[in-house]
């Protein structure tokens, strides 16, 4: 028997692309949103390395007119209870370039400095392009960026601070 060339349009060669079983149970689909700050499923990577599903995300901005030698809060966070905070970036900015030159800033936890952020230069980082840092904040404790002019500053300066970073929950347990 000669074979012709294959035609796709015959009867015979149609087939359909997706058979549908006549005996098929319903498909199981799990939720297409995270459960939030509740249990997870999978691998799971330690919150303050990495944002968990159902993180919350903080970006806080603050602001303060600070004359030469004085002190001021420019933000402040209170983390609730049952949260931790990871502070992942920071970053100044003032209406006058020549300002930063005499902000020097700190982290308190509480009312104690954070290790490695007692007194630093505030030349990291701007408000648009955040420089890298990492502070995880206990629950109901409070963040804080204090700053500080210098005396020799000529006129009183207004300097603004962003921080971002997120709320997580820690869970003992397996998978």
């Amino acid at each position: 028997m000669a074979r012709g060339p294959y035609d796709p349009n015959l009867p015979q060669n149609i087939r359909l692309a997706h058979e549908i079983p006549t005996r098929a149970r319903p498909v199981e689909t799990a939720p297409s949103q995270p459960p939030g700050l509740g249990q997870q499923v999978g691998i799971r990577l330690p919150g303050a390395n990495f944002q968990p599903a159902g993180g919350r995300g903080a970006d806080v901005i603050g602001d303060a007119n600070i004359a030469p030698g004085g002190v001021a809060t420019l933000v402040t966070i209170t983390v609730p209870d049952n949260l931790r905070l990871i502070i992942v970036g920071i970053g100044f900015d003032t209406d006058d370039p020549v300002a930063i030159g005499y902000l020097t800033w700190a982290i308190l936890l509480g009312p104690d400095p954070a290790p490695s952020y007692e007194q630093m230069l505030a030349a990291v980082g701007s408000v648009r392009q955040l420089s890298t840092i990492q502070v995880v904040v206990g629950s109901s404790q409070t963040f804080t960026v204090r700053a500080t002019i210098a005396a020799t500053a000529p006129i009183t300066y207004r300097f603004i601070c962003r921080v971002r970073g997120w709320y997580y929950t820690e869970r003992e347990g397996g998978i």
